[in-house]
């Protein structure tokens, strides 16, 4: 048996680590194991018992959280990404891990520790040196990459008991995707309003990511806690690149719309890499680990979330929402 503690449970990604591990007690594969989320606040649907409360941001409620679960296995989902100002990427990336690992050593229990990182922190890579190994050489271009890797760097100086494993993570997408992502963004616009056609204003519809299901990122994080070895960066992603056109016609194909896409180039960032793509063969060969679900299954899964989010807030309050079907 062994006790898990997420925090960032309440956010896109460290939702779909709660349900991964879920799912793993389920199948009895860890049936025994505790996992518990850390937080300001209980995400929604968590029992009690499944959390504690704490705060990133203040050492002394942070270390107290940690010696009363006594966690085996750490996996740190929280943190910002961008649109935030640098002042808010570095204290809720950089700092707030600080604070974590810290508290994580004063307890001086061993402790597997799974840090989100992030493909930004590999910065503008040339088309011929794709796709990205996790030995390229890093150099990030925006503060948000830079937040992510001084992370990295100072987590992996870390020694026994601690033990640091990077999950660099590529772009995530599927159900649950916010608004402040574009395929997040775009399906909230085209479930907003019925204007015929429907304006969306969107930015580079050209430029390549490889986006890889949240679903499959969660059990990517579980597997390199599990099997990863201490010290490693794996990259987590699809392995392969679609450009942002391609979710977006898959968004108004579901939606039905007729719709007019204007392209904003203010929306364009000036340093943005035409190409993103991960090597993923280190975490297959360590930890097994491959992802499972494709690109066009993310896209209907997070369309499938938006419209049924988007039923609930228009529900008059007391009525209950139908569950989706096909």
């Amino acid at each position: 048996m062994a006790t898990w503690l997420i925090t960032g449970a309440s956010g896109f990604l460290g939702g779909h680590v709660m349900d991964a591990l879920g799912r793993e007690r389920e199948r009895n594969s860890r049936a025994g194991d505790r996992v518990v989320a850390l937080g300001r606040n209980r995400p929604a649907g968590c029992p009690e018992s499944s959390f504690v409360a704490a705060d990133l941001d203040d050492p002394e409620s942070l270390g107290s959280a940690i010696r009363s679960v006594a966690p085996d296995f750490v996996i740190h989902t929280a943190g910002k990404t961008p649109p935030a100002t640098d002042d808010e990427l570095y204290r809720a990336n950089f700092w707030t891990t600080n604070r974590l690992i810290k508290a994580l050593r004063y307890a001086g229990r061993p402790v597997r520790i799974v840090l989100t990182g992030s493909a930004a922190e590999y910065g503008s890579v040339a088309a011929a040196e794709l796709p990205i190994g996790e030995d390229h050489p890093c150099d990030p271009v925006t503060s948000y990459g830079r937040s992510k890797l001084m992370t990295t760097i100072s987590a992996l100086a870390e020694r026994p008991p601690l033990e640091v494993v990077v999950a660099r993570l590529f772009n995530p997408i599927g159900p649950g995707l916010p608004e402040t992502q574009a395929f997040g963004r775009f399906a909230a616009e085209l479930l907003s309003t019925n204007a015929d056609p429907l304006p969306l204003t969107v930015g580079r519809l050209d430029a390549r990511r490889d986006f890889v299901d949240a679903r499959d990122a969660a059990g990517a994080m579980i597997a390199v806690a599990l099997k990863g070895r201490a010290g490693a960066i794996y990259n987590i992603g699809a392995g392969c690149s679609r450009t942002v056109r391609e979710g977006l016609d898959a968004l108004i194909r579901l939606s039905g719309r007729d719709v007019r896409v204007e392209v904003d180039q203010t929306l364009i960032g000036r340093r943005e890499p035409d190409d993103s793509r991960a090597r993923i063969d280190r975490i297959e060969a360590d930890a097994g680990w491959r992802p499972t679900i494709t690109f066009e299954r993310s896209i209907e899964d997070l369309w499938n979330s938006a419209a049924a989010r988007s039923r609930t807030l228009a529900m008059p309050r007391g009525d209950v929402p139908l569950p989706l079907t096909g």
